[in-house]
């Protein structure tokens, strides 16, 4: 059933151009010429979302939302939107309430915007604080969930991801870009991200598609089918070298159509990754064909190697994208509850921690990996490369404690190794940091192994950087702080009573408040000042922004971020189980690095 929206306004004009907007979108609107009546429909028909001035009574302070039971009894959750004419919400406004300008808006828009509101209803996904479009991330809402959810509720938009798009015309996809393909290809490429940040924005029905000529041929269900068979596909490493070594001996007629256009592709590309960038079947059936060819002997798939390994652990919150494209090693810690021991991204992924972590009567706890795990790893890796091992403060955790123990003993007992790798290094490196903080380094260490770096100059150079990232973050609750042991029961109380948000950070390896803002909605702009009074503004940055399972707020601080600073790169992360386990859901935050011009060109984006 799509949601009914009460609209209450004095002003004649807009009541019935919003009221009679949204219904010709099919949407129940129910329209009021003040408080008091409002009032009453609200408490008797029980709208799910409610839309008034805010200097009307029983507005500003939420109060009209009162309590609404559904016809199971059950009770629904109601929406709140002020319109005003202030330019910013008003001071002490709850975070769950929507503000909007009114000054300078016309009715059309602001149909728009509320239908958006809307519309995030019925799909599950939150829209942005200004009602622009809706947010969400990949690792919460699947893109076959998401799509299929539009295609439910008959949507026109496009889903924008870092690398693409997707747009559905009522609903269907009829057009797909992902990197360097289009069409089902991309499709199913974006269907295999496993944590992402989109954006959903909705088109006008019967307006015009934003892209060009339809590339979606299938319908949702076979396209379903493709991306879920490539998910299960272990694809090798796209910048393998792809050599052909035997296909002489294989006639023309025993290979298949895929196999045929591989060899041809093959003679023209290097890497494995420019042969199905530049063929137009899905990749899932290109790899296969790849993987039978090297079964046959007819091809062989060379895996690049650097000099130099980087290993982190999963407290490190890398997205599995950024971490398999750069080739780093990520040890997973454990998280336990009760006695279920779950390895952080391997056995448990944020979107399940987070309900278990809701749903548990115990607070879980978490483990480091121990020195024999980190052992095995390095013994693996020593033979071929050198190693570097970034870890979580060592005040925070006996991970780096324990990569240090198992390299003090690797670097005795590694009898293995050939004559050639007798000088081997394996260094560790506390990052002093948390989250993306640990992550920002692994990064900016790959990308510098990548161009040639050696591991000891590596090591150096991270050190160095350790001192000059920052990372502030904010918590939507403080109970997690209290079960973690990190605050008292006492200020956590005083708190809640006072609409305290703490700010915290990483000092000298170690989370401490930095500050405090009341409400949800200063902290953002009370980071932005912290961030400012520690770098200087008028030089570039790369930033990360991490959320547990906040992707609106995390939006809003990466816009915060981009308006108020240089921005050589800016990517979103997820907060993992383990440091969701201190932080709880609702956490955002951000690390930043100021690096100069010469530390730019070692750390930037690989070409």
């Amino acid at each position: 059933m799509r949601p009914a929206v009460l609209i209450v306004d004095p002003d004649d004009d807009r009541r019935h151009a919003v009221a009679q907007g949204l219904a010709e979108h099919g949407y129940e609107a129910i329209p009021a010429g003040s408080s008091q009546e409002g009032l009453k429909f609200a408490q008797g028909l029980g709208p799910s979302v409610i839309v008034g001035p805010a200097e009307l009574p029983f507005f500003a302070d939420g109060s009209i939302l009162g309590e609404s039971s559904g016809q199971d009894g059950s009770t629904m959750q109601r929406t709140l939107v002020l319109l005003g004419e202030d330019s910013e919400a008003p001071e002490g406004l709850a975070d769950d309430i929507y503000y909007l300008s009114r000054s300078g808006v016309s009715h059309g828009e602001l149909i728009q915007r509320i239908r958006l509101l809307l519309v995030g209803r019925e799909v599950g996904i939150e829209p942005d604080l200004d009602l622009r479009y809706l947010v969400g991330d990949l690792a919460l809402t699947p893109l076959l969930d998401l799509v299929r959810s539009l295609s439910k509720s008959e949507v026109s938009g496009t889903v924008e991801l870092r690398d693409g798009q997707i747009t559905c015309d009522r609903g269907r996809p009829v057009y797909a870009s992902f990197g360097k393909t289009v069409g089902s290809k991309a499709f199913c490429r974006a269907a295999r991200l496993q944590s992402a940040p989109f954006r959903v924005r909705l088109i006008q029905p019967g307006g015009t598609l934003p892209v060009g000529p339809p590339n979606l041929e299938d319908d949702l269900d076979t396209l379903s089918i493709w991306a879920l068979d490539e998910s299960h596909l272990e694809i090798p490493d796209l910048r393998s070298r792809v050599r052909l070594v035997a296909l002489r001996d294989i006639p023309s007629g025993e290979l298949t159509p895929h196999e045929k256009l591989l060899a041809t592709a093959i003679h023209r590309c290097d890497t494995l990754g420019e042969v199905l960038d530049s063929l137009a079947a899905t990749d899932g059936l290109l790899v296969k064909a790849v993987l039978k060819m090297v079964d046959r002997g007819a091809l062989v798939l060379e895996r690049p190697k650097t000099q130099v390994r980087i290993v982190t652990d999963s407290t490190s919150d890398l997205p599995p994208s950024i971490a398999r494209e750069h080739d780093i090693l990520v040890v997973p810690l454990t998280v336990v509850f009760g006695k279920d021991a779950l390895r952080d991204g391997v056995d448990i992924q944020a979107r399940d921690f987070y309900k278990m972590l809701r749903g548990n009567e115990h607070h879980p706890r978490t483990e480091p990996p121990s020195e024999a795990v980190f052992f095995e790893h390095f013994h693996d890796l020593i033979a071929d490369q050198d190693i570097l091992a970034v870890h979580i403060s060592a005040k925070l955790s006996k991970t780096s404690e324990h990569a240090q123990q198992a390299a003090l003993r690797g670097i005795r007992s590694f009898t293995h190794l050939p004559p050639e790798r007798h000088n081997c290094a394996l260094e560790v490196v506390d990052s002093r940091s948390v989250s993306m903080g640990v992550g920002m380094l692994a990064l900016f260490a790959s990308r510098m192994a990548l161009r040639g770096e050696k591991v000891f100059a590596i090591a150096q150079r991270l050190r160095d950087y350790s001192n000059r990232t920052h990372l502030f973050f904010g918590v939507d609750s403080l109970d997690y702080l209290v079960k973690g042991g990190r605050i008292g029961k006492a200020r956590a109380m005083v708190g809640k009573l006072l609409g305290i948000k703490p700010i915290l950070g990483v000092v000298d390896g170690e989370v401490n408040a930095i500050d405090r803002a009341r409400g949800g909605r200063r902290v953002h702009p009370r980071i932005i000042q912290l961030i400012t009074e520690r770098i200087d503004a008028k030089k570039p940055i790369v930033a990360c922004v991490a959320h547990a399972e906040a992707p609106v707020w995390a939006d809003r601080l990466r816009r915060l971020i981009e308006k108020n600073f240089k921005v050589h790169e800016i990517f979103l992360a997820d907060i993992g189980p383990v440091v969701g386990t201190h932080a709880g859901p609702g956490c955002v935050g951000t690390v930043v690095f100021q690096p100069t011009d010469e530390e730019w060109q070692l750390i930037r984006p690989l070409d």
